[in-house]
């Protein structure tokens, strides 16, 4: 099976404290290439952080959740985190992780409709935020809106969007930087769970291309947790990410050069050259049991 890089922009998009996609499963994928494009559009599925003048690509929740519906994958409710567990959790990177967790279980069940189990999640962040002193990050009004318009999916997209900037501008004033880094190691977990769960017959062809796309992802969360992580206290998650990333060794990439065209009218460069990954069954099956080990360790 051959992934292929989705067109992408020089215009950097505004940071974004989530993180996003990932999958694994057994299935046929599509050969189709797709061609990178140098434009000035916001990047498509994801957010650069700048953290100390370097700059980390990760992606959003909300686009893993868009991208499984649209593949015709069936919602399921049984995938996302015991919210009940979310009490039992202690210390600052367990609870980090998880708001960052809970954070994409959130865009999974908004995109999918389901309005209760979106505020029973926002409503387990709070609880975890507030574990971590971000309690003041959230407008006092935001789950009650919520709850007012629990059955229209634009509107919980739209104050979803907004509670997790209230927290990132929370987490930029204060500089909890290391906060913010662990929430979305969280978010791209989660997001990475959910689609790997998806990742199976017909569904595959579309999130599979995406999966492999997470290997410089991962890469950019594995320097970012490590920038932050002033008291040393995230070497073994850094490790465990690490051993994740031998899991996404085994995808081979090819590249075919096509001579650049500019656009003197639009002061634009499209690159036509065309890069794959090749990414098999047993390459997603590995990513697959690594990111069950990351939860189970971690998360749940």
């Amino acid at each position: 099976m051959r992934s292929h890089r989705p067109r992408f922009a020089l215009t950097i998009a505004g940071s974004l404290l989530l993180a996003a996609c990932g999958g694994g499963g057994e299935g046929q994928g599509s050969d189709a290439a797709a061609k990178d494009t140098l434009a000035t559009t916001p990047s498509d599925g994801g957010g650069v952080v700048n953290v100390g003048g370097k700059l980390f690509s990760i992606p959003s929740p909300v686009q893993t959740a868009l991208l499984i519906r649209s593949s015709g994958a069936a919602y399921q409710r049984d995938l996302l985190m015991d919210k009940g567990k979310a009490e039992a959790l202690t210390g600052r990177m367990g609870r980090a992780l998880a708001v960052g967790m809970f954070g994409s279980d959130l865009a999974y069940a908004t995109i999918h409709k389901d309005g209760q189990t979106a505020l029973a999640t926002l409503q387990t962040i709070e609880k975890l935020s507030a574990a971590l002193e971000m309690g003041n990050a959230f407008d006092k009004g935001l789950v009650d809106r919520f709850k007012r318009n629990v059955n229209t999916q634009d509107s919980l997209l739209r104050l979803s969007g907004e509670a997790f900037r209230a927290a990132d501008r929370y987490l930029k004033t204060n500089e909890r930087g290391d906060v913010a880094s662990l929430v979305l190691a969280g978010g791209w977990i989660g997001s990475l769970h959910l689609a790997l769960a998806h990742a199976t017959g017909d569904a595959q062809a579309k999130l599979a291309p995406r999966i492999a796309e997470q290997r410089k992802a991962l890469d950019d969360l594995i320097a970012l947790i490590e920038a932050n992580d002033k008291d040393q206290q995230c070497a073994a998650l850094c490790a465990d990410l690490k051993t994740l990333k031998q899991a996404f060794a085994g995808l081979k990439s090819t590249y075919t050069f096509e001579k650049p065209v500019t656009d003197a009218a639009s002061r634009t460069t499209f690159i036509n050259s065309t890069s794959a990954v090749v990414i098999t069954p047993q390459d997603l099956s590995a990513i697959a049991e690594q990111v069950s080990v990351l939860r189970t360790k971690y998360l749940i």
